[in-house]
């Protein structure tokens, strides 16, 4: 029989051997079991459960960040259980978040008139988890310096860069005109495609291997990553990203513009087209209502030609029983036969950066809520009570 001071030495097993511990744990009630052994095992495990919990709640559906009410942290909200984690408090950079993708949060680090840099935060994963990217060359140029923190529009991953450390690639819109850029893990630069002034793109996606973009015209890019034919200096990527149009553009009118558009790929694999309308034919034609507030989203499905160098387009007024969640963020479908609290057929948005922008909204979202594609009601997922 060991000895009271060998059982004691339970309380001195280093945190990798735990860490090992809990991941094999199953069930909350092992939690406990573990927990109840010694005060430092209580502690280790109370903080590794959540992590774990909130990773799990994350992977599947996306959770709203908002500011406590000092303005000092961030807290969760979580949408299919319409319940707030006060206990989980993040301390996040007072910086601009320009995206999500896979649990991980997108902030705006260092600025000047050449350069951007980006720093990404994992909060479920703990402080010390962050990714610093090689700078983004910037072109000034065009630049207004009032939008300095709203430069970067949307960052997302291929892939989770804690489970591919690497081989994961991130894409980011930037700029006046949305330039994009390509990262791949391991680089030392990033790849850009050439600006095309009055094109600016709304959306990006990985989709099957492919490098997906879409602007208010409906126009439609796959993007290729392609060699140099030459490559004037050493500081910079032997690659840039070569547009191939897979869908032509609508003409310049303004019925023809979406206030924004959206890619997104379903729980089955397929493309969708969501354009997010600001205004009907009533309103163009009178020209006095405030071009400003949600008017309709239109949903298509997209197909690819047998030669898979163009793509067609068929209106849908169903998500077949899923559900949409249209942001800033990584734009996902869920089935809502998997989640029951959340309306089918149905999308869910948040406002996007530029209508904070031009409104000075004070707290960031103005315009959150639900869309029914069947019925085109309007519903409210969460109102901030600020």
């Amino acid at each position: 029989m060991a000895s009271p001071s060998e059982s004691s030495q339970w309380s001195t097993l280093p945190k990798n051997l735990l860490k090992e511990i809990t991941n094999r744990l199953p069930k909350p009630c092992d939690y406990v079991r573990f927990g109840a052994v010694c005060k430092g095992w209580h502690s280790f495990v109370h903080k590794s459960y959540k992590q774990k919990h909130l990773l799990h709640v994350h992977q599947n559906i996306p959770l709203l960040l908002f500011p406590t009410q000092d303005q000092e942290l961030r807290c969760l909200y979580n949408i299919t259980q319409g319940m707030v984690y006060n206990q989980f408090q993040f301390n996040l950079p007072n910086k601009r978040c320009c995206g999500s993708s896979y649990g991980w949060l997108f902030f705006v680090d260092k600025m000047n008139k050449s350069t951007l840099d980006l720093i990404l935060i994992n909060p479920f994963l703990g402080h010390s988890k962050t990714i610093k990217l090689p700078p983004i060359k910037f072109c000034y140029e065009h630049a207004v310096d009032r939008m300095d923190q709203y430069r970067v529009l949307k960052v997302i991953f291929s892939k989770d860069p804690n489970v591919f450390p690497r081989d994961y690639e991130v894409v980011a819109l930037y700029g006046m005109f949305a330039r994009l850029a390509h990262y791949k893990s391991g680089d030392k630069f990033w790849s850009y495609a050439k600006v095309i002034k009055m094109e600016a793109l709304s959306d990006v996606i990985f989709y099957k291997d492919l490098i997906l973009a879409v602007n208010r015209y409906n126009w439609i890019v796959n993007f290729t990553l392609e060699p140099k034919r030459r490559i004037q200096s050493t500081n910079c990527s032997p690659s840039y990203l070569k547009r191939n149009t897979l869908m032509k553009q609508l003409p310049r009118k303004l019925r023809n513009c979406a206030g924004n558009a959206y890619l997104v790929e379903n729980s089955e694999g397929n493309l969708l087209l969501v354009r997010r309308c600001f205004w009907g034919e009533d309103m163009i034609a009178s020209k006095e209502e405030e071009l400003s507030s949600i008017v309709d989203f239109k949903v298509y499905r997209l197909y690819c030609s047998s030669s898979g160098k163009e793509l067609r387009k068929e209106r849908t007024r169903t998500l077949n029983g899923k559900t949409i969640f249209l942001g800033d963020n990584n734009s996902i479908s869920v089935p809502t036969s998997k989640y029951p609290q959340l309306q089918p057929n149905s999308i869910y948005y948040i406002d996007y950066y530029y209508v904070v922008y031009i409104r000075n909204y004070q707290f960031g979202s103005c315009d959150t809520g639900i869309f029914n594609l069947e019925n085109g009601n309007f519903d409210k997922h969460y109102v901030p009570n600020f």
